[in-house]
């Protein structure tokens, strides 16, 4: 693995690694006589010739690699000088750890020594610089992602659709989110941007991981792009202040209820939720750890130097947080104007082999999102019209439950809980459906809606949060209560 990783690297930065290797080298000779010279004239201990060339021959190799090798103009270089001494200092350790092990245990002479460690330090000197000093993929902005697809959810789709957009208009990007698979073969010229950290990491390493990439891809952006306010927030938050980057955090919803709602800690909406957080746990640590989210995602917001809502609704319960207004940006989610496919309804359903009048109802499967009660109202449907069928798409903690649900009810051949779907696979069962139904208890904005807008279904959406931002009652739509 180790072996592949520096083939890889190597692979990918042949020109620039060309360069440092010719600048590095006029620097190793500087440091190879001056290690004669201390050790032969000035009669010093080999280790300690060996650290003070080290030193001196560091300031000379960051003027070679930053004015020639990686030609990088920062006017930063002071706190430049001192993440690339950093390494340096890295490097020393490794360099004299090796060196010493060749002399004493191996018995080889210390020029020949120097030459083996310096080979192995050269590799991981160039890595690291390249990382963390001089940068030659600046970025625009660095975005701190929290999910991405295959994973489903308004976020993956928000952050998806962004990338997308940000490489159609070549504007220079990253992203790091959380995630147990990589993305699509489909998105390989994505895959350049992206880092993914694994989500199956116990939460320390999860998050200390991320700080860390983030920080490596944030060290030349402009911008720190967070698409969350605990997750990415709290990380990119520590990443801005200690960069002195500009902060802008996207607020979706309230991670601290959303948390307490899946816990079982709390059956308050998210509306009582904002006017005083009641959890009801008999677990002290869980009850503590709903109290800090709601802290953390409270001081972020406060402290960004940017707050994007996609709603009007958000921004009422962002305000309420103590957010400054005049930071709050309101910016509708959009659409992504795709290649649709051109199957007819007929043929999109012969293609998912499921015929009828298809209601499809897509959303991530959490309690909140009422897709039990679409299920538990098939029987009287299908009274009024025996064509009905019930499609969900969307995978999530409640997907076992709805699956028994569908069972207890005999509802088999009627209700259809298809799982995540790509998006490429979700667009031949919105081709295929009659009518969009979302009965969700909490919105921000919704992308099903948007989807479903563009593929010009009826919609049926519960008149909470953001949806009666995008449906107008007996207009473009109806909105119902929630559950009624």
């Amino acid at each position: 693995m180790i072996h592949n990783s520096l083939f890889k690297l190597l692979k990918n930065n042949s020109r620039f690694f060309f360069k440092y290797c010719l600048g590095g080298g006029v620097a190793f000779l500087v440091d190879l006589s001056l290690l004669y010279i201390f050790t032969e004239y000035l009669h010093l201990w080999y280790i300690y010739s060996a650290t003070l060339s080290f030193v001196i021959t560091a300031v000379v190799n960051y003027t070679i690699q930053k004015y020639w090798t990686f030609k990088n103009d920062s006017r930063q270089i002071f706190r430049q000088l001192t993440i690339f001494i950093s390494i340096q200092i890295l490097g020393l350790i490794l360099n004299n750890i090796l060196l010493y092990c060749l002399v004493e245990f191996l018995g080889l002479w210390y020029i020949v020594g120097k030459i083996i460690a310096a080979g192995i330090v050269l590799i991981w000197n160039f890595g690291a610089g390249k990382a963390f000093v001089f940068n030659v993929h600046d970025v625009d902005i660095s975005i701190a992602g929290e999910i991405f697809p295959p994973s489903i959810g308004g976020p993956a789709t928000y952050t998806y659709r962004l990338a997308r957009y940000l490489l159609a208009d070549q504007i220079s990007f990253s992203v790091v989110y959380y995630g147990r698979l990589p993305s699509s073969p489909n998105d390989h010229d994505l895959t350049p941007f992206l880092t993914r950290i694994s989500s199956r990491w116990p939460l320390p390493l999860k998050y200390f991981f991320y700080f860390l990439k983030l920080f490596s891809r944030s060290i030349h952006a402009k911008v720190i792009y967070a698409q969350g306010p605990v997750s990415s927030g709290w990380p990119a938050l520590m990443v801005s202040r200690l960069l002195k980057k500009k902060l802008v955090v996207k607020v979706v919803g309230d991670y601290a209820w959303e948390q307490a709602r899946l816990e079982r800690a709390s059956r308050q909406g998210v509306d009582d939720w904002q006017q005083g957080p009641d959890p009801h746990s008999h677990n002290y640590w869980l009850n503590l750890k709903l109290n800090w989210l709601n802290k953390i995602e409270r001081s972020v917001v406060r402290r960004a130097d940017y707050v994007i809502v996609p709603s009007h609704y958000l921004k009422k319960i962002v305000l309420g947080w103590g957010a400054d207004q005049n930071k709050i940006k309101v910016i509708y989610n959009s659409i992504f104007l795709r290649d649709k496919t051109d199957l007819s309804r007929q043929a999109a359903q012969a293609q998912i082999k499921i015929s009828g009048d298809l209601i499809i109802t897509v959303a991530r499967l959490l309690p909140w999102k009422g897709v039990d009660l679409l299920i538990k109202i098939m029987p009287e449907l299908l009274k009024i019209n025996p064509a009905f069928k019930l499609l969900i798409a969307g995978g999530g903690p409640e997907e076992d439950n709805l699956r028994q649900l569908v069972k207890e009810n005999k509802l088999e051949q009627q209700v259809f809980v298809l799982g995540s779907l790509s998006q490429k696979e979700l667009a031949v069962y919105y081709r295929a459906s009659a009518i969009f139904a979302l009965n969700s208890g909490y919105e921000g904005l919704s992308h099903s809606i948007l989807d479903a807008m563009d593929y010009q279904l009826p919609i049926i959406a519960s008149d909470i949060g953001g949806n009666p931002e995008l449906v107008q009652d007996d207009y473009n739509g109806l909105l119902v209560a929630y559950n009624n």
